[in-house]
């Protein structure tokens, strides 16, 4: 299961169309995680050995804060979290910006320049 952080979502006639983590006009990505930059959160349920994993990524992208915040269950796991407005600190060069100039997301180097490796 992968989640992306959708922001300054409007919503039209029957679509919905996200500044950043769009998932094709529908409100879920159903599992291909949205349209970057997006902050990502990825669960795996029961995978080897009948474990849980779990995680927040910003390797590739920065869009949102995000937390994931596990509840019962037999041990006690810890809140992931990326709470940090990156945004902030993000360089010019990497940021996506609004039509009206407001830092919506940061990208990776990838991503802005439109190259695999750097």
């Amino acid at each position: 299961l992968a989640a992306s952080g959708h922001a300054r979502a409007a919503r039209e006639p029957a679509q919905l169309h996200c500044a950043t983590g769009d998932c094709g006009g529908r409100l879920q990505c159903g599992g291909l995680g949205g349209v970057v930059p997006a902050t990502l959160a990825w669960v795996n349920i029961h995978h080897g050995n009948d474990q849980t994993s779990y995680d927040v990524s910003v390797v590739d992208d920065f869009n949102v804060g995000l937390s994931v915040t596990p509840h019962e269950g037999r041990v006690n796991c810890p809140v992931l979290a990326c709470r940090k407005n990156l945004t902030e600190t993000c360089p010019g060069e990497l940021q996506l910006r609004s039509p009206a100039g407001s830092i919506l997301a940061c990208k990776s180097s990838c991503e802005a320049f439109r190259i695999d490796e750097l």
